[in-house]
């Protein structure tokens, strides 16, 4: 096949699937254009804020009357073992990565109840490959944090105002 055959067939795919409607699956937008983050400064908020900016919501402030009030209660993390080696040394942590917050829109007079958003991972561990399991471990953490903010994200598209 020549060049301009394979450009013809990957435009006429191309063509093909936006036709049926398919898209990229993305973040979409929210009914809430002003939020506020209240309670704790967790270790994911800059980026939470990121994503809520980059969806063209506004973080304001309390008092400035916000469509929806977030209070970030807490962050925890945990490690666990998994399981042992036939020698009693770890072979398999698991960690944990938990955030409670609530909510309150603008027409409510109370709080949500308490929401948690919970991730769990686990990774095999070795002595003799400490410093890259070390490694390891904190991107399974990073990554933890990151999909706590998507189901936050994806909470708080579910809120009707």
């Amino acid at each position: 096949m020549n060049f301009i055959q394979k450009k013809l067939i990957a435009l006429l795919m191309l063509l093909i699937i936006s036709s049926c409607g398919f898209h990229m699956r993305g973040m979409t937008e929210i009914s809430f254009k002003t939020i506020s983050l209240e309670g704790k400064e967790l270790s994911f908020t800059k980026n939470l804020k990121k994503v809520l900016n980059s969806n063209k919501v506004a973080i304001v402030s309390s008092t400035e009357n916000p469509e929806l009030r977030v209070e970030l209660l807490s962050e925890e993390s945990e490690k666990r073992i998994l399981s042992l080696s036939g020698q009693g040394l770890v072979r398999e942590f698991e960690i944990f990565y938990r955030v409670r917050y609530r909510v309150k829109t603008i027409d409510s007079e109370i709080w949500s109840q308490e929401n948690i958003i919970e991730s769990r991972k686990d990774f095999t561990y070795s002595d003799s490959n400490l410093i890259g399991k070390e490694e390891e471990e904190r991107q399974l953490n990073e990554a933890m944090r990151n999909e706590a903010i998507t189901n936050l994200f994806n909470q708080i598209q579910l809120i009707k105002k």
